[in-house]
C-alpha cells in the first residue's frame, strides 16, 4: 500500500512539473523566439513608432468649425500592428480627448486600424483604412467612428505623418 502511494505521489509530482516545464517553454517560445523568427524574416516595411496629425476648419461655409489633433504609436510585428490612439477635439460646443487601444494589420501597403477606447464607459469606437505615402513618411485615409451625439456613423479624412521621415506634404 506504501509503495502504491509514493508511485501515486510521484507520479502527481511529475506531471506538475512536466505541465509548468510545458508552460514556461511555450512561454519561451511565444514571447522571446517567435517574435525574433518574425523579426528576421520579415523584409516588408516598418511603420512602428510615432505618428502625428491635426486638422481645422475655420471656413463656416465648409460645416462645423473645430480643431482637432491626433497621436498614433504602433508596435509592428510583421504584419500585425498594435499601439494606442490619442485624439483631441475642440469646437464651440464640446472639448474632449479620447485614448484609444488600437489593434489592426498592413498589407500591401495599406493599413487597417481598428480603434476601442481605454475607458469602457465611452462608447465612442472606430475604424480607418489608410495608405501609406511618400516614401513611408505619411499614412492617408479615411476613418470611420460611432458619432455619440447623433448617434450615426461618421467619417472624416486622416493624415498622419512621421516626424523623423521627411515627408512632401
Amino acid at each position: 500500500m506504501e509503495k502504491l502511494l509514493n508511485d501515486g505521489l510521484l507520479g502527481i509530482v511529475t506531471g506538475i512539473l512536466t505541465a509548468a516545464l510545458l508552460y514556461f517553454l511555450n512561454n519561451f517560445w511565444q514571447k522571446t523566439v517567435k517574435p525574433f523568427l518574425v523579426y528576421i524574416r520579415y523584409q516588408g516595411v516598418k511603420i512602428d513608432g510615432s505618428w502625428f496629425g491635426s486638422g481645422e476648419n475655420n471656413d463656416p461655409n465648409q460645416g462645423e468649425i473645430f480643431k482637432s489633433e491626433c497621436s498614433l504609436f504602433l508596435k509592428q510585428n510583421a504584419h500585425d500592428l498594435s499601439g494606442s490612439f490619442l485624439f483631441k477635439f475642440q469646437n464651440d460646443q464640446k472639448k474632449f480627448s479620447i485614448d484609444f487601444d488600437v489593434n489592426g494589420y498592413m498589407w500591401e501597403g495599406y493599413v487597417t486600424l481598428n480603434f476601442t477606447p481605454r475607458d469602457k464607459r465611452i462608447t465612442s469606437y472606430a475604424t480607418t483604412l489608410l495608405k501609406l505615402h511618400d516614401g513611408g513618411g505619411t499614412l492617408v485615409g479615411m476613418w470611420l467612428f460611432r458619432d455619440v451625439i447623433g448617434e450615426f456613423v461618421n467619417q472624416g479624412p486622416l493624415l498622419l505623418t512621421r516626424p523623423d521621415i521627411g515627408t512632401t506634404r
